[in-house]
């Protein structure tokens, strides 16, 4: 049994890369929500939309049913 090391480091780049891409617009998105500025009730709506299509783009990624892989 051999282990595709190229494959392995790809899977745990990507994981990193997008674990702080969700974690840093949750962030960006509460920041956001507790100001007053009439802008910022909107832009933290739609960061937190990202947030959770990022996150459901990952459960179609896992999920081969979803995708036909």
């Amino acid at each position: 049994m051999t282990i595709d090391w190229l494959a392995f480091v790809e899977v745990v780049a990507v994981a990193l890369v997008s674990a702080c891409f969700i974690v840093t617009t949750f962030a960006l998105a509460l920041r956001l929500g507790d100001g007053t500025a009439p802008w910022r009730r909107p832009v933290s709506v739609a960061l937190y939309a990202v947030c959770a299509l990022a996150a459901l783009f990952g459960v179609y990624l896992i999920i081969p049913a979803l995708h036909g892989g």
